[in-house]
């Protein structure tokens, strides 16, 4: 009797065993087949999924960078309740910002994918499975400008574009003065050194003139300038305490000059080298302005001056307004950095330029590298943020859509030595 009953239960543990894994196997099966599904059992009941029309701008955007615009229906006006995937074939589904939603739009910020055939679908809170696809173009917003640049010995402190647009890199070299590189930025990239290495000046900024001469700042009282194949030397000085961070040209041909100062400095480049002893007894080509201020930077644009840097109470950015002599007749403050953005210990503003359409931008040390300023100078706000390295320190519009940055390694995460090309998707204000 025993004997019989160990035989029945035997029987029926085997039958169980047998349905238990017959379940897991209608189950697994179940799950494959469903893969394309996102719905969630305990989401409210599945509706239908969204349909795409339409991506602008037409032609392609920016990785990383706000926003494309996708057209279509069956979106939720929740902007969280919509997810946007994008795919080039090594990335697949890497998921966008959706930054605000309708009905039947969606404004997304792509993620940092590049493609000429990106896929891009979506999905929204409740649907069983994903939309039709699109397929759209993602480029880069940051691309090499000098293509054999040695970012593990090798440090750029400032960069100018010639007048034929050719790139010029200043640089140290494991920590030496290493004088400027010429990069061929209109012909086959070729590198050559320009300026020879003088290891008692490094080059806080360089600028040509428009007739194609090369001045350079080092941080102390003179303007130096230098030709090729040559070492740089003293142009023009001025007495203590000046001393000459950033200079700038304007189309009457003066050449301003900022620092650590109590003055702006206005002078006429000239053939031979100018010596100012007494600021009371000044030449004729020289001329000077009040403004109490620590400035980095400086660009003519429109008939004014824009000089970024720092007063005693924080960093700004200054407007000068210049008559039909050249005078600066007017200073404001046309941006104060200090009340627009939360300011940290050791964060500094290093250079400005001007787009055509009269947005400003200032690089800097932070995490964002460089900043954008409306042409009223009422918003700042980081340009292409999340996507360009930190630690920016000298800028300068190429005569395209590029903006040439160069950045060095710093204590911000992320940051590196480089000089980058940034697709700005218009072009610079003039440069004289």
């Amino acid at each position: 009797m025993i004997m019989i009953l160990d035989n029945l239960f035997m029987q029926k543990t085997a039958s169980f065993k047998y349905l238990l894994v017959a379940s897991f196997l209608v189950l697994f099966i179940s799950c494959k087949n469903d893969a394309m599904s996102v719905w969630n059992s305990e989401q409210p009941a599945p509706a239908n999924p969204p349909v795409l029309n339409t991506v602008t701008p037409e032609g392609g955007f920016l990785a990383g960078v706000d926003a494309i615009t996708i057209s279509g229906s069956g979106f939720s006006n929740v902007a969280d309740e919509n997810s946007v995937y994008f795919s080039n074939g090594e990335e697949n589904g890497v998921k966008g910002l959706v930054k605000s939603s309708t009905a039947t739009t969606l404004i997304v910020r792509p993620p940092q994918i590049v493609g000429d055939n990106i896929e891009i679908k979506a999905t929204r809170f409740g649907a069983e499975n994903f939309s039709n696809s699109l397929t759209y173009k993602l480029s880069s917003p940051i691309l090499n400008a000098y293509p054999t640049f040695n970012d593990k010995a090798d440090s750029p402190l400032s960069i100018a574009l010639d007048n034929n647009g050719d790139l010029y890199v200043a640089l140290t070299s494991g920590g030496n003065a290493a004088g400027i590189i010429k990069v061929d930025m209109m012909g086959d990239g070729s590198v050559s050194q320009y300026v020879l290495p003088n290891n008692r000046f490094r080059f806080d900024t360089i600028e040509f003139t428009p007739d194609n001469r090369l001045y350079l700042c080092v941080g102390i009282r003179a303007v130096f300038t230098a030709a090729e194949g040559a070492k740089e030397g003293a142009h023009f000085i001025m007495p203590n305490p000046f001393n000459f961070l950033g200079l700038d040209m304007d189309d009457k041909g003066y050449m301003w000059l900022v620092g650590d100062n109590t003055h702006i400095v206005r002078h006429i480049p000239q053939e031979s080298r100018v010596n100012v002893t007494n600021i009371n007894n000044l030449p004729d080509n020289t001329k000077v302005y009040p403004l109490e201020a620590n400035l980095t930077g400086v660009f003519y644009y429109d008939n004014a001056l824009l000089f970024v840097g720092s007063d005693e109470v924080g960093p700004k950015i200054w407007k000068a307004t210049l008559d039909s002599n050249s005078d600066i007749v007017a200073t404001t403050v046309f941006a104060d950095l200090a009340t627009a953005i939360d300011i940290g210990s050791g964060d500094i503003f290093t250079d400005i330029v001007v787009a055509e359409d009269g947005m400003v931008y200032v690089s800097t040390n932070r995490k964002e590298g460089i900043f954008e300023i409306s042409a009223d100078g009422n918003t700042v706000k980081p340009l292409y943020e999340g996507v360009l390295y930190p630690s920016v320190n000298s800028l300068d519009w190429s005569d395209s859509e590029y903006l040439i940055a160069a950045t060095t390694v710093s204590s911000r995460e992320g940051s590196r030595n480089s000089v980058i090309k940034i697709n700005m998707q218009k072009k610079g204000a003039p440069d004289f």
